[in-house]
């Protein structure tokens, strides 16, 4: 075998990071937009629901066929590309709602709402395995942090942007626009700077993981599914890695999600009619701090995969965030507690990303990662998230007085996912810090 340039990682890091921005801006934004419409054209809590429901809804749904899709084919950035290019096609549509104003334009939200979330289905299964693929396994929670690093900033920028472009004097529907057309431009960037089939590696050998000396399920996975190393064999069937661990932290990230995209999705009307922030750069910039937390908390929750049990990191960062939303409830307004206590909300809140795939990287066999992350992600945080915003919407009773009620009970449930942690298999560096056996 050839000896590859040794820049291509740093080129699969760079491209996939700028593919993860421009993916989590647009998503994390969509919130926003549900704001929009409900303080532009009082579109009813109902229909806001809806919209976020069936987004989360498609993405988890499509993320498995693009995950099946991605192992069997390849062509991962092609698709990742496809993807952002969707989610641009989707803000024309959420720019047509904000637009018009009746039935009209809640039918437009509701049609936007799906097309974006078949375009978001790609990034994180896809994006997440051209990583785990190009980086050895000592080095893979890195690079997912950084690379989950340029998602938080991606969603911390987006909000504030909105609204410092809409002041110049574009209206606030126009300003959609402007973000449609930087996603499309990404996008040809991307379908450029992944190579044409990006799952090849460096590594010869798969990088799983091994702890005190006995192999891991993915390594078990791997040696069954791949007994001629020099000639792969093809992925091995969804309901063959479905293996305790994979249902475990799948059933960690469904609830982990549930809590925590049920608290984000409605922050923005939270401090809108119960702290009244306004519709302006200062809700914006609330919001951006929010995300920005992940922006320093993805590489270093990264790192601390890499040296330590990763059980133990996930259980500390559900506890966090439960501990960052409390403490968020106890204060008042958005001065500076606030805005401290929704920073340190969002550092443990947005930081799961290379958490789970770094544990998905352990328990799947390496020609299966892209599926592995569609099931832990698609089916897990995606799911969830589907079903945050109508649990927390149940929650208030109709009322959003008792968002501060329903953000407390999510809070709750958050923290209660670290019990389902001892479920998980001991993987790479468990033996540094190993509570769960």
């Amino acid at each position: 075998m050839s000896q590859r340039p040794a820049p291509r990682p740093a080129r699969l890091l760079a491209v996939s990071s700028l593919a993860h921005f421009m993916n989590d801006g647009v998503v994390f934004f969509i919130p926003v937009i549900g704001d929009l419409l409900t303080q532009d054209h009082r579109t009813s809590a109902a229909v806001i629901t809806a919209m976020l429901t069936i987004f989360y809804i498609t993405s988890a749904g499509f993320g498995i066929v693009v995950g099946l899709l991605a192992d069997r084919i390849g062509r991962r950035g092609t698709i990742i590309a496809t993807g952002i290019a969707t989610l641009g096609v989707s803000l024309v549509g959420f720019y047509a709602s904000l637009s018009i104003a009746g039935l009209g334009s809640d039918i437009l939200a509701l049609v936007a709402a799906g097309v974006a979330g078949i375009g978001s289905s790609a990034y994180h299964p896809l994006g997440g395995s051209v990583l785990q693929r190009g980086f050895a396994a000592k080095a893979r929670g890195r690079a997912l942090g950084v690379n989950g690093a340029f998602g938080s900033l991606g969603r911390a920028l987006y909000p504030t942007l909105f609204f410092l472009i809409a002041a110049l004097g574009i209206s606030r529907p126009a300003t959609t626009l402007v973000f449609a057309g930087l996603s499309v431009l990404a996008a040809a960037a991307i379908a450029l700077g992944l190579p044409a089939e990006s799952s090849e590696v460096h590594h010869a050998a798969p990088a799983t993981a091994q702890a005190s000396g006995t192999a891991t399920e993915a390594q078990t996975a791997v040696i069954t599914a791949t007994p001629n190393p020099g000639s792969p064999a093809p992925p091995p069937s969804l309901r063959s890695l479905l293996n305790r661990s994979v249902v475990a932290l799948t059933t960690i990230a469904f609830f982990r999600s549930i809590a925590f995209i049920g608290i984000v999705s409605w922050i923005p009307i939270y401090l809108t009619t119960q702290r009244h922030a306004g519709i302006s750069t200062g809700l914006g910039m609330t919001v951006t701090v929010m995300y920005a937390g992940g922006i320093i908390g993805q590489p270093i929750f990264g790192l601390l995969a890499d040296r330590f049990d990763k059980r133990v990191i996930l259980a500390i960062d559900s506890l966090g965030s439960a501990l960052g939303i409390f403490l968020f409830l106890a204060t008042s307004g958005t001065g500076a507690e606030a805005l401290l206590a929704l920073a340190l909300f969002g550092l443990f809140t947005f930081s799961g990303f290379p958490l789970l795939l770094s544990l998905v990287a352990d328990y799947v066999p390496r020609g299966s990662f892209a599926t592995g992350n569609a099931v832990v992600w698609g089916i897990g945080s995606t799911g969830g998230q589907a079903l945050g915003p109508i649990t927390a919407s149940l929650l208030t009773g109709g009322s959003h007085a008792n968002l501060g009620m329903a953000f407390a009970i999510l809070g709750a449930v958050a923290a209660a996912t670290v019990l389902a942690t001892p479920l998980l298999k001991r993987t790479a560096g468990s033996s540094r810090m190993a509570i769960f056996g």
